[in-house]
């Protein structure tokens, strides 16, 4: 099953150690779902790592480590495979514009989006599965 990826949900894998943290290390062994995101996820993250490793204290290569175990699991999906769907997501998210490549890529596969986002869980409640909704599902 394919779950869009929302950036939050691997920044708080990184820093809290939680939910979103036990959902990667459980999918890594079972292999439940299909973990997908826009190609510049990948970027955003990279753009984080100083904030990362601030907050955890851990060295460069444990971050290393750490964020190769979580991106590795996450297919990154060029634009061009979701484009179509963009503006169908504009009309819906609003004002809600950096989530519409995310919501964009969900209607494409026609999946749901893995986020922590109550704002975005408000406007598509169908559409959205929180980090503790779906350790439920495990």
């Amino acid at each position: 099953m394919y779950l869009v990826v929302d950036p939050n949900v691997v920044i708080s894998a990184l820093i809290k150690r939680g939910n979103s943290s036990i959902i990667f290390s459980l999918n890594s062994i079972l292999r439940k779902y299909n973990f997908i995101a826009p190609n510049f996820l990948f970027l955003e993250i990279g753009n984080h790592t100083t904030k990362i490793m601030r907050k955890t204290h851990f060295s460069d290569e444990e971050i290393e480590n750490e964020v190769k175990f979580v991106l590795n699991q996450i297919t990154p999906i060029p634009d061009e495979e979701y484009k179509n769907k963009e503006n169908e997501a504009r009309q819906i998210l609003k004002e809600h514009e950096k989530d519409v490549p995310y919501l964009a890529l969900a209607l494409a596969f026609n999946c749901k989006i893995l986020s922590g986002d109550k704002v975005l869980k408000s406007i598509i409640p169908d559409k959205i599965i929180t980090p503790k909704e779906l350790l439920d599902s495990f």
